[in-house]
């Protein structure tokens, strides 16, 4: 990565300046949308045909999801990487920890999302150094005479996160596969300026570093970036008592970083990388079909997104032209306690994306302490549910004269509803 690059890119973002309508970011939308055409999709097989003069309407092009934009990986990918080569890299890092995965220069990374299927992304230099630019402006300003050390809570590193390593940032990766209780005693000792992680894991972490009591701890950041999962209004009341810090709220999936809270606490998509199209369920509601006019290596046009979005009714205080979210659907997995142990919904849920990819979805429900029903859809059941089963016996194995029951369900779910893979229906006693 070339970090001059990085502060050309940054400083020339700042020097832009702020969009002061609505009308100016679309404007400079189609601009973008139409070098993007010229530059990118032009090599991009799967979407060349769509072609015509150097131009495209984008309305012709198909609206695709998940299931197709892997189907067509190899098509849709512009520099010639194939899917089963990259998938097969990024299972073996994920399997190993060794996060070091690349094909040539393209960074390969494994994701599972909120449908808990297998996905792919790939990352170019060029596409890192954008990224770090972003999180300099939007999450993490820079301090330019002093270093921040970051602390970040991940399910998998990646070349991508760690780019943000440099002389203005000292990046520390702590890995949710670990134990979260050694993961707090290394907190502590690193003390960390910023704090990022899911809030299922900041919200162990407090209880954790307060033995459960809502009091402040003996180390403060002086950020937190919360990521991956709904942050709720409760948790986020919790964290600004515990930690006394604000909270920056962070929208980042397979398909891009989607969206970022301002000052004010409000979402606001970053559209001046993204064309984001409403696909309404109702006048508040609506799915986004997303265009995102910087991913060059994997272009991702026109996908539509499993979350649904509330958009935000009144003008945010910040006055941003971008659009405001109110709340985002379908990343609240809960944590489950299985025999007085949290399992983190982001680790349950990739280690079964690695054990198998025969299912269409899945949902983990905790309706006792000592009693779990899993909800299958899939043409293979049975390899389905092995799979999930080999997962959860790696709770159940050290609890074997503790009785616990797993009942097995196959079902169809209802594809317009949005779908939670693991939640709890049960209040817990231990904390």
């Amino acid at each position: 990565m070339n970090k001059l690059q990085v502060l050309k890119q940054f400083l020339g973002l700042k020097l832009r300046g702020k969009f002061r309508s609505r009308e100016a970011l679309v404007a400079y939308q189609e601009i973008r949308w139409a070098a993007f055409v010229n530059s990118t999709l032009t090599q991009s097989p799967f979407y060349l045909p769509y072609i015509k003069g150097g131009k495209v309407n984008r309305q012709t092009l198909p609206i695709i999801e998940k299931a197709t934009f892997m189907d067509h990986f190899n098509e849709i990918n512009t520099v010639g990487i194939d899917r089963d080569e990259a998938m097969a890299l990024a299972v073996k890092a994920e399997s190993s920890r060794d996060f070091d995965s690349t094909m040539g220069d393209i960074t390969v990374g494994l994701s599972t999302g909120t449908s808990g299927k297998r996905g792919l992304f790939l990352i170019s230099p060029s596409e890192r150094e954008s990224w770090v630019v972003m999180v300099m402006d939007r999450i993490l300003p820079p301090k330019w005479l002093k270093k921040q050390k970051v602390a970040f809570f991940l399910r998998a590193n990646s070349n991508l996160y760690t780019s943000v390593q440099s002389a203005i940032y000292d990046f520390k990766y702590f890995d949710i596969f670990q134990p979260i209780e050694s993961l707090a005693k290394d907190l502590l000792v690193y003390q960390p300026d910023v704090l990022a992680g899911q809030p299922s894991i900041l919200m162990a972490l407090t209880d954790i570093l307060t033995q459960g009591n809502s009091k402040p701890t003996p180390w403060r950041p002086k950020q937190i970036v919360s990521f991956a999962e709904v942050l709720h209004t409760e948790d986020a009341a919790v964290l600004k008592t515990v930690f006394d810090a604000p909270i920056r709220e962070v929208y980042q999936c397979t398909e891009g970083l989607l969206g970022v809270s301002c000052d004010h606490g409000t979402m606001h998509l970053n559209e001046d990388n993204l064309i984001v199209e409403q696909e309404w369920i109702d006048d508040q509601y609506f799915r986004p079909i997303v265009t995102d006019f910087t991913r060059k290596s994997q272009p991702v046009i026109r996908y539509r997104m499993s979350d649904v979005l509330k958009v935000k009714q009144s003008p945010c205080e910040c006055g941003s032209p971008f659009m405001a979210i109110e709340k985002i659907l379908g990343r609240d997995d809960d944590v489950l306690w299985i025999q007085g142990k949290r399992v983190f919904p982001d680790v349950l849920s990739r280690k079964i994306a690695l054990a198998t990819d025969a299912f269409s979805r899945y949902e983990i429900v905790q309706t006792g302490e000592a009693e779990i029903q899993v909800y299958i859809q899939s043409n293979k059941f049975e390899e389905t549910k092995a799979a999930i089963a080999s997962v959860l016996d790696e709770y159940l194995l050290a609890q074997q004269n503790q009785p616990f029951q797993i009942l097995w369900h196959s079902t169809k779910f209802n594809p317009s509803l949005k779908q939670r893979k693991i939640r709890h229906e049960i209040q817990h006693t231990i904390h």
